[in-house]
């Protein structure tokens, strides 16, 4: 993590701090001294100059010579006023009633003027650099660059951390911002987005197939996929973001793809044989299904693996914004390896088992004595089909009496 505070000391300033005591003893009021700084200093402006339709205000200041630095400025000349002419005349009084002698009339005391360091103090103080204000308050930046950590995560464990340790006077107090705030949008956007996203990927596979068990069995694929998006994730050390999550919708559309070209052949297989009603045992059912499987496993394979090398590169990329292709890539990529399994190992197989619950229960065969492939529809005997599902004959005994040859 990289921290980047802003430097709020290191410049000076100049400060001027007016003594009130030692301007009343001087008889030099405020205003006066702040006139002086500020039209020494700053400029004050005396009149305003119209040309045409503008206005501008012509300022007198002092010259640079005379502000140039701490010393001129303390020698900046203020005018005293009453308090040195009555100083000056108590001290006539004084003299007079020591002699016994009427003192003679003087005149009014002229008004002197001393240097600014007499009634104020003036310094270089250190300061910020920059002064830096937002909504009417003064405000300083600590930037972070988290690294190697979620962004989000880092953030709530900060805030946690500061609000335990961290007493702030009052009058001050802090505000977390930055880019996290577009993943903790994105996020509450997400909570919508992922649920609608299987919503419709159900709904489109029931309205396609008609069948609700088929379109939670291609909805097992998708949360398959899920978890390898998940295991690439932490293997390649990413961390969950907006682009994380934009890959895996991308994933679980993929992976549903995938398994929609698995369930097409498994049910192509299973109708080619007349569906359900007509075929003639388990076993029958078994060969349609490794048909379906296995046969028409080379385009599956072309489909699946035309997208796995598209994106395998992503994963190596290294150019301008390779951060966010990377995480991206990562939980499709992971998704796909994942459910390219699933679909050829495990859909085949709860996709037997789905047709097998329904074969047994349409010809009326209990299950506890159908074994895994024994059973046979009734009346058929033991004729049923072979594994290329041509029609094999009658392997039965002549029964004497019944007129069999």
């Amino acid at each position: 993590m990289d921290v980047f505070p802003d430097q709020s000391r290191g410049k000076g300033y100049l400060e001027i701090r007016i003594d009130r005591d030692r301007a009343a003893r001087y008889g030099v009021k405020v205003a006066d001294i702040q006139d002086v700084i500020e039209t020494a200093l700053g400029g004050k402006a005396i009149t305003v100059t119209v040309e045409g339709r503008e206005r501008f205000p012509v300022r007198v200041r002092y010259n640079r010579s005379s502000r140039q630095d701490e010393e001129d400025v303390k020698n900046l000349l203020v005018s005293a006023g009453g308090g040195m002419a009555a100083s000056g005349a108590s001290d006539t009084m004084r003299s007079a009633g020591s002699t016994g002698s009427t003192p003679a009339p003087r005149s009014a005391a002229v008004a002197v003027q001393i240097p600014l360091a007499m009634v104020a103090d003036v310094k270089i103080v250190e300061g910020p650099a920059m002064i830096k204000s937002e909504n009417g308050m003064l405000r300083n930046y600590v930037q972070l660059n988290v690294r190697d950590r979620d962004v989000v995560g880092f953030v709530e464990e900060a805030q946690r951390v500061v609000a335990q340790k961290v007493k702030l006077p009052q009058g001050m107090y802090l505000a977390w911002s930055g880019q996290f705030e577009n993943q903790v949008r994105a996020e509450r956007t997400m909570l919508i987005t992922f649920p609608a996203v299987f919503l419709v990927i159900f709904v489109i596979l029931y309205i396609t197939y008609r069948d609700a068990i088929d379109a939670l069995l291609m909805m097992k694929a998708v949360w398959e996929a899920l978890a390898g998006g998940a295991f690439f994730l932490w293997l390649f050390g990413y961390h969950f973001s907006v682009a994380v999550q934009v890959g895996f919708i991308a994933c679980f559309g993929m992976a549903a793809e995938s398994g929609i070209i698995m369930l097409v052949y498994l049910r192509d297989a299973v109708d080619k044989r007349g569906g359900l009603e007509n075929i003639r045992s388990l076993a029958e059912l078994r060969d349609a299904v490794i048909e379906g499987a296995v046969h028409r496993l080379r385009p599956k394979l072309l489909t699946e693996g035309v997208a796995i090398i598209a994106l395998a590169p992503m994963l190596f990329a290294s150019g301008v914004g390779h951060e966010v292709i990377k995480a991206m890539a990562a939980p499709v990529l992971g998704g796909l390896l994942i459910a390219d399994e699933v679909v050829d190992i495990f859909i085949p197989v709860r996709f037997y088992w789905v047709r097998r619950y329904r074969w047994l229960k349409m010809h009326g065969i209990d299950e506890a004595t159908a074994g895994f492939d024994e059973a046979v529809r009734p009346g058929v005997g033991s004729t049923g089909f072979s594994r290329n599902g041509a029609e094999i004959e009658h392997d039965l005994d002549p029964v004497p009496g019944c007129g069999l040859e």
